[in-house]
């Protein structure tokens, strides 16, 4: 069976890192790839959902947020791709799934059976991160492989 390696991507300079540790360890080592990214999906309280009605804010411009969110990720999904091809690793795989970052990069990483999960150290928002521990932290404790959290 051929090693399997996942790496979380949000456009972050230590997911960037962690991409290019991921693709050099993939390529010599003859592994797979799963580049994943990961669309957090944050509810709109319902004060603010209020506030939208009351300023004649759309729900569907709400939805229009969430889809350049994707568009977004799907950028980053392709430079990734493309980054990963070019150091000619057969097996490459890329995702995007929604939800929480952490619980998504455990998720996905059991569902591929990943032997390694590569990571940023800090991503793209570092003052949730302070706030409610960042996203490495939390996969380091949901993952049932190894993790390199990489800055």
């Amino acid at each position: 069976m051929v090693a399997k390696y996942l790496v979380a991507v949000d456009g972050s300079s230590h997911g960037w890192k962690a991409l290019d540790l991921a693709v050099d360890l993939a390529a010599q080592r003859h592994a797979g790839l799963v580049i994943l990214h990961v669309v957090r999906h944050e509810p709109v309280p319902d004060g603010l959902e209020r506030f939208a009605e009351v300023e004649g804010i759309r729900k569907d411009e709400l939805a229009a947020r969430y889809e350049a969110g994707g568009r977004m990720g799907a950028g980053i999904l392709r430079e990734a791709e493309i980054r990963a091809r070019s150091a000619k690793i057969d097996g490459v795989e890329s995702r995007t799934e929604e939800g929480d970052p952490a619980s998504q990069i455990a998720l996905v990483a059991r569902q591929v059976h990943a032997e390694m999960i590569f990571i940023g150290s800090r991503g793209l928002n570092d003052a949730a991160g302070l706030l409610m521990g960042s996203v490495s932290h939390k996969v380091l404790h949901l993952a049932r492989c190894t993790c390199v959290a990489v800055r």
